[in-house]
């Protein structure tokens, strides 16, 4: 839908990563990388971008580093359009794909920070057996991605279950908020 409205791939994927990052500078072979997109393309975007105002640059070490220009007028309605898409498409799909390395995942949702609900206890809830050891560094990475600590609860499938039959304060709680569904293999999307 933004690349329709954008009118290219690439700068609705800079954008996105300028705008949910405000803070941050990056050189362009960083943001190549990180958006995956060819280095012509990405430098065309820039110029584009920086040309309209929406994106500013400073020279560092020998390189050139962009960040989003916080002080343009479209600035904070631009990150609002961003930040939702942002949560709602690709950490849905980044996180569910990080999530099936760290062991059997069967259900997966989003919450707080990434629905904008400050009153959540959790960022994500999953139920799965999972690698501890193999869950840390993928948390560590997501948060750092996002720049905010990920709260996370992590259930047995067993455990899930034993929960959801006496109600569960907590789970009833987590399963009724607002959230985003990133994997569902118990069919609990369904039954809400």
């Amino acid at each position: 839908m933004l690349e329709q409205l954008f009118g290219s791939r690439t700068r609705v994927k800079v954008l996105a990563l300028l705008l949910n990052n405000p803070t941050r500078s990056y050189y362009v072979r960083e943001i190549t990388r990180k958006v995956d997109e060819q280095i012509n393309s990405v430098r065309r975007e820039l110029a584009n971008l920086k040309a309209i105002g929406l994106v500013k640059s400073r020279a560092k070490k020998g390189k050139i580093f962009y960040q989003a220009n916080n002080s343009s007028d479209l600035f904070p309605h631009l990150k609002k359009i961003f930040n939702k898409v942002a949560r709602e498409t690709v950490y849905e799909n980044k996180i569910a794909d990080k999530l099936k390395t760290v062991g059997t995942i069967q259900y997966a949702s989003l919450h707080g920070y990434f629905v904008q609900d400050a009153s959540s206890p959790i960022d994500l809830f999953i139920v799965g057996t999972v690698d501890k050891a193999k869950m840390r560094p993928v948390i560590k990475e997501l948060s750092g991605e996002v720049g905010h600590e990920i709260n996370y609860t992590v259930m047995e499938p067993e455990e899930f279950q034993e929960r959801r039959l006496i109600f569960d304060r907590f789970l009833t709680e987590v399963l009724s908020s607002s959230k985003i569904v990133a994997i569902d293999y118990l069919g609990v999307s369904k039954e809400e």
